[in-house]
């Protein structure tokens, strides 16, 4: 009963990191590279790299991030410095600037929202989706076979 370590603690314990929330709080700055679970909530600022596999990052106006960012949902409504790889979702506020590439699978833009940078479109996996000129030379590869 008490202190008794068996599947069903494991599996919470799994639970509570995949739920929980970090603040980030305004005027704070962090240097060094981030990997986390849950959900990382920023209006500070960061230097570094900021990831994770299955997480949610939330850039707040005001807030920056001096790094690449790699998680599966994104949003941003800050400043980046960086490449942003977001694997399930992106969504971008009407204050978010991104100087660097952004790779994604869904994308969601509001009107002022700036990307200095190039967008390509990847699977979930982490594989960036052929583009059309790849396509077609695929496609004219098999014709001729």
């Amino acid at each position: 009963m008490f202190g008794s370590k068996n599947s069903d603690s494991s599996s919470s314990s799994n639970a509570q990191h995949n739920n929980a929330i970090t603040l980030i709080a305004a005027g704070t700055e962090v240097e060094g590279d981030i990997r986390f679970r849950g959900t990382v909530h920023v209006e500070g600022g960061i230097k570094g790299n900021v990831s994770s596999s299955d997480g949610k990052l939330q850039l707040i106006d005001g807030s920056s991030v001096d790094g690449n960012i790699r998680a599966a949902h994104v949003i941003i409504n800050g400043h980046v410095i960086g490449d942003v790889y977001a694997t399930e979702k992106l969504e971008l506020s009407a204050k978010a600037l991104v100087e660097g590439n952004v790779y994604y699978d869904v994308m969601e833009m509001v009107a002022g929202a700036a990307i200095n940078g190039k967008m390509e479109r990847m699977h979930k996996s982490g594989e960036l989706l052929p583009k059309d000129e790849d396509k077609k030379a695929e496609v004219k590869k098999l014709k001729s076979a």
